[in-house]
């Protein structure tokens, strides 16, 4: 570029070379042409400075257009889409009135006829709805872009993703580094290009593209759309153009790895279908060239330097329990048919992405006692400790889906052939899950985007309950604390109790591994006829579902807090239960608090006072006191949920319900209170029944019921 040249001549200078007489009383006239121009006195002025204007000076001038056109393309712009221009001086200020017109058509073309504009730079900006060629679809929201352009000796500007990425940094180019409008336009041109590693002749400007002829233009376009809703490609556009503004180069990776997500999983082939009956429909025939397209898609996938961020996601947890195509997951419980424990979930981008699963058992020899695998390195079961094996047969299933679970999965039939099944996902950018359950060690094959060979394998191991996992650390604390209240070193059998090996190999423990933590918890403790004494307390057993300690043992009181609270799906807490079959048991107090779990008393027990507090039952579960046998003097229950409280056949001196509400099972059913004995009913919400066999035993206050009874 020619820079400005200044010259800068002292009115001294002037005088030495006779210039003027006398700086006192002589004068300085411009002529142009033979006419005064300018007369200033010698006395005022002190420099002149001459400025060598020939090349750098833009010209701005009016222009007289008989017909101006032109077309907005993102996909082209639906008919009705406004287009206003401005007319700019030479630093891109508005001068001049400002023009508006529509878009006459759905190929996005619009004009004006017979307009004068007050330059020859303009701006034009569009704002509208778009056909979305990577959808098929208008778009369902406006997109704004812009062009400037120097219309001197063109017609017809047309606005596009190109002409709308270099305009910021136009304006940016000739305001602060003093470079003319076309030097600016040459070299924003050029540096928005090399975003996408493409190019253009250098007397080919973006405005002169047209999407239904220039495959770039279509690249370009759909690189930046990708599966983009238009708020958001807009918002994409608008920080890629702030980001290139002052230096020309897209420094953002994340921006950077947006526009490579767009394209990841992109179907080219749907791309040209769509726009060309897009085009179709409108009379023009359009043909892309489906190799240039891909290559351009290539070329820039290979080139741009930016990171790929999007693809196929396999979340910790699916909608039925941990995910077993989640990173990390190795290792799984055996399970039982009707627990819905594991899910298999995977969720795909939209576009072209694809994902199939094969599931195959991974079983070479099983114990003759109890079947369950023998490993590498085994010397016996791991489950019974059986140590002769035989060889798997062929019918050894891995385990099984829950048939009418799956969502977004085909799935086969099992193949014997191949010891399992394949899982397809059949719609992209919807997740797939399903519930499945295991018997013996499997291989999971993925075969991600259309691969042919596994991208990825891993070994999962399925173990049996009995087998050692890791144990919840609170858990074996409060059994051990539990094992020392009562007495546990009097006991008639404690084998392995507080010892270091698993919680589930100790005398009466069964665990599971169906908790929310993934640990080994506390499922039942079966210690009847025991010889337990002393004062229980157990606290924060998550899982526990069935406790048997009081039938033939002498324990005098026993706090039950906080457990029962994480039971897996299938379940109905058989919780804390005592009945006829069990051994009599005498106690002084039984406190129970904080629990989801049922309270089935139903024989041969006795106790000073019962108190339940703070529970929270479904509608399916109830407080059962309900035996001739049962003998309480005190019975409370306050601030809990439940479906039914039973007490009508049992023996105790005083019952009050307070402050707890009732609830209906899934027919409607329950919400009852039967009791036999005095009871007190207070401040109770949700009862549709009580029943009571004496009216004078029964007092209800400050609680809505329309049906009591009373009698036999």
């Amino acid at each position: 570029m020619k820079k400005f040249s200044y010259q800068f001549l002292s009115i001294s200078f002037l005088l030495l070379m006779g210039t003027f007489v006398s700086a006192q009383n002589q004068i300085l006239q411009i002529y142009k042409n033979g006419n005064v121009i300018g007369t200033y006195e010698a006395s005022q002025i002190d420099s002149i400075k001459f400025i060598d204007n020939s090349v750098s000076k833009p010209v701005v001038h009016p222009v007289t257009k008989a017909v101006f056109s032109g077309y907005v393309q993102k996909g082209p712009y639906v008919n009705g889409s406004s287009v206003t221009i401005t007319p700019l001086d030479e630093q891109l200020d508005q001068t001049g009135n400002v023009f508006s017109t529509q878009i006459i058509d759905n190929s996005g073309n619009f004009e004006r006829k017979n307009v004068v504009f007050a330059s020859n730079f303009v701006e034009l900006k569009a704002d509208g709805y778009y056909f979305n060629e990577v959808k098929g679809e208008n778009s369902t929201g406006s997109l704004t872009l812009y062009a400037l352009a120097d219309i001197s000796d063109v017609n017809s500007v047309n606005v596009n993703i190109l002409t709308h990425l270099e305009r910021r940094r136009i304006f940016y180019l000739i305001q602060n580094t003093g470079l003319s409008f076309p030097e600016a336009k040459k070299q924003a041109r050029k540096e928005v290009l090399g975003i996408f590693k493409f190019a253009l002749p250098e007397n080919v400007a973006a405005e002169s593209l047209d999407l239904a002829e220039d495959v770039l233009l279509l690249a370009v376009s759909v690189i930046v759309q990708g599966q983009l809703s238009s708020s958001d490609m807009s918002e994409l556009l608008a920080n890629i153009s702030s980001d290139i503004r002052a230096d020309g180069r897209l420094d953002n990776p994340a921006l950077g790895a947006q526009l490579m997500n767009n394209v990841a999983f992109l179907d080219l082939d749907k791309v040209k279908s769509n726009i060309e009956k897009r085009y179709s429909g409108l009379g023009i025939m359009m043909n892309v060239n489906i190799d240039e397209l891909k290559s351009y898609i290539k070329h820039f996938k290979d080139n741009c330097g930016f990171e790929q961020t999007l693809g196929i996601t396999y979340p910790k947890t699916g909608k039925y329990g941990p995910n077993i195509l989640a990173d990390g997951f190795v290792e799984a419980k055996r399970t039982e048919w009707s627990i819905n424990l594991y899910s298999m979930r995977a969720e795909l981008p939209p576009g072209n992405s694809s994902l199939k699963i094969v599931i195959k058992t991974d079983v070479s020899f099983t114990c003759t006692a109890c079947g369950v695998p023998f490993r590498e390195g085994d010397q016996k079961c791991p489950a019974c400790g059986n140590s002769a094996c035989k060889p798997a047969n062929d019918y050894i299933h891995w385990g099984g889906y829950h048939s009418g679970s799956e969502e977004n999965w085909l799935i086969t039939q099992y193949d014997f052939s191949l010891k399992g099944n394949t899982f397809t996902v059949y719609e992209s950018g919807k997740p797939a899950d399903v519930t499945v359950t295991f018997l013996y060690d499997f291989i999971i094959e993925y075969y991600e985007n259309g691969a042919t060979i596994p991208t990825k394998v891993k070994k999962v191991i399925v173990r049996a309950e009995n087998e050692m996992a890791e144990d919840d650390e609170h858990e074996r604390e409060m059994l051990i604390a539990f094992y020392q209240s009562t007495n546990g070193n009097n006991w008639i059998k404690k084998d392995n109790w507080c010892s270091n090996k698993p919680i589930s190999q100790w005398y009466g423990i069964e665990t599971w591994n169906y908790s929310a933590s993934g640990k080994s918890c506390v499922r039942n403790i079966e210690l009847p006829n025991n010889n337990l004494t002393g004062n229980a307390n157990l606290t924060g057993l998550k899982s526990i579902y069935g406790l048997n300690i009081l039938s033939g043992n002498k324990i005098e009181s026993l706090t039950i807090n906080n457990c029962g609270n994480e039971i897996p799906q299938g379940y109905s807490n058989k919780g804390f239960y005592h009945d006829e079959k069990n051994s009599p048991c005498n106690l002084k107090a039984l406190n129970i608090s904080n629990t989801n779990a049922s309270i089935n008393v139903n024989g041969n027990f006795s106790a000073e006072t019962v108190t339940v507090s703070n529970c929270n039952l479904s509608g399916q579960q109830s407080m059962y006191f309900n035996s001739p046998s049962t003998k309480i003097g005190t019975l409370t229950v306050s601030g809990s949920t439940m479906g039914t409280f039973y007490a009508d056949n049992s023996i105790i001196g005083n019952i009050t319900i307070d402050n707890c509400t009732f609830v209906a099972d899934a027919y409607g059913n329950k919400a009852y209170i039967y009791v036999g004995n005095k009871t007190t009913v207070n401040n109770c919400k949700g009862l549709q029944y009580i029943y009571s066999k004496q009216c004078s035993d029964l007092t209800v206050t400050n609680t809505v019921c329309n049906d009591i009874r009373c009698g036999n």
